[in-house]
């Protein structure tokens, strides 16, 4: 693997900076052979107020810990705002977007990018609760991308969340990993 940059963007409140986290722990914690870090923005309002996350994995010791615009390669976005404001980040060869068609009317992506909608807040609130939606996307992430194996997400899930949440989170994990290969396949 070599160096990959992500950006997830929304508002506050909707475990933008979690899920950010989660995937910089999962990297930390359960790879061996990759480094990670995590840089984020929020508001002075931490609900309802715009915010973004930055995750850079590499193989190698990360020089840079920011994604650089134009070339993020997974974009991951929760607002029409997001999609306004970072869009233009994700590479425009070979990137790749994922957004959750709850919270975001339209995105356009450019031909050679790859574009996924993960319908994760209503998946939430339909089948857990709305809290584990960047559970679920976390899960969609790795099943649509693999940069990190289903076992390593599974792995940051229980090591990351309390513990009385674990199961309600994995299970929100297994249902968010399950879209992402279907979603993947059509």
């Amino acid at each position: 693997m070599t160096r990959t940059e992500i950006k997830i963007s929304g508002y506050g409140g909707q475990g933008v900076i979690t899920l950010a986290k989660l995937i910089t722990a999962a990297v930390i914690m359960h790879s061996d052979n990759l480094e990670a870090t995590q840089t984020e923005s929020y508001g002075a309002a931490a609900r309802g107020g715009a915010c973004w996350a930055e995750v850079v994995i590499d193989e190698e010791e990360i020089d840079y810990p920011r994604a650089v615009p134009g070339n993020v390669d997974i974009g991951i976005f929760f607002t029409d705002e997001a999609v306004g404001s970072f869009l233009k980040s994700v590479k425009k060869k070979g990137g790749t977007i994922i957004y959750d068609p709850l919270t975001i009317k339209k995105v356009r992506a450019k031909k050679a990018q790859s574009l996924y909608a993960v319908p994760a807040l209503e998946t939430a609130r339909k089948e857990f609760s709305p809290v584990v939606a960047n559970v679920i996307m976390f899960g969609a992430v790795l099943g649509l991308t693999n940069i990190l194996s289903k076992e390593i997400g599974k792995k940051a899930v229980e090591g990351f969340v309390p513990k009385k949440a674990v199961d309600l989170n994995l299970k929100a994990f297994e249902k968010g990993y399950q879209m992402g290969q279907e979603i993947k396949i059509q």
